[in-house]
């Protein structure tokens, strides 16, 4: 009986969390992220500003000068061999600048797009499992080959304690942003909604 309470309350206090972290916050995004989070998701119709903002969240809670202790920098947190292929000079002002609110969220929506076609073209074709937006946020935390290794969405280890909690994180937050996508619409994350898998079994 002390078993099954303990179960129950570690789940009722996770969903508990969970539905505090993906009800709509009084506070947006940063009015400065605001126009290049709507650009950006306008590089291609697989992903949506609503979802690019809750992905800066997750990465950086929107701070321009992040740096994480891999090495990840500025708020869409690129690691320095990403970025030197993905930089994009956003503002056109002449450098590529990770740690620049333009630079860094053009070339995320930029990355983006191409994670989300490769998964796309996979879960078409067979070779992956799943929806392809969430994949997508599973190839830009944990790589591309890891989820193509996987033929979905990648488990065990650091997959299951960083990759998916960051997938499922991202859900929860995106809800909050949707304000950015114009017209009140669906963004592409709910409209084909998600294949967690094996995320049901986890604390969140």
């Amino acid at each position: 009986m002390k078993k099954i309470t303990a179960v129950l309350s570690t789940t009722v206090a996770a969903l508990a969390a969970s539905a505090a972290l993906a009800s709509p916050a009084s506070a947006n995004a940063p009015a400065s992220f605001e126009p290049w989070l709507q650009r950006s998701a306008a590089q291609c119709s697989g992903i949506s500003a609503s979802v690019l903002a809750a992905q800066i969240h997750a990465e950086s809670d929107f701070r321009t000068n992040a740096v994480s202790r891999s090495g990840a920098m500025g708020p869409a947190q690129f690691m320095p061999g990403t970025w030197a292929i993905w930089r994009t000079d956003g503002d056109g002002n002449g450098t590529t600048d990770p740690y620049s609110i333009a630079d860094s969220v053009m070339a995320q929506g930029r990355f983006m797009c191409h994670l989300f076609g490769q998964t796309a073209a996979g879960v078409s074709n067979g070779t992956m499992r799943g929806y392809a937006l969430d994949l997508a946020l599973a190839a830009y935390n944990a790589g591309l080959g890891a989820v193509q290794r996987a033929g979905g969405m990648p488990s065990g280890g650091e997959y299951s304690t960083q990759t998916q909690p960051y997938v499922a994180k991202i859900k929860a937050l995106e809800p909050r942003y949707r304000y950015l996508n114009g017209g009140g619409g669906t963004s592409p994350l709910h409209q084909a909604g998600l294949d967690f898998g094996s995320l049901a079994g986890l604390p969140f």
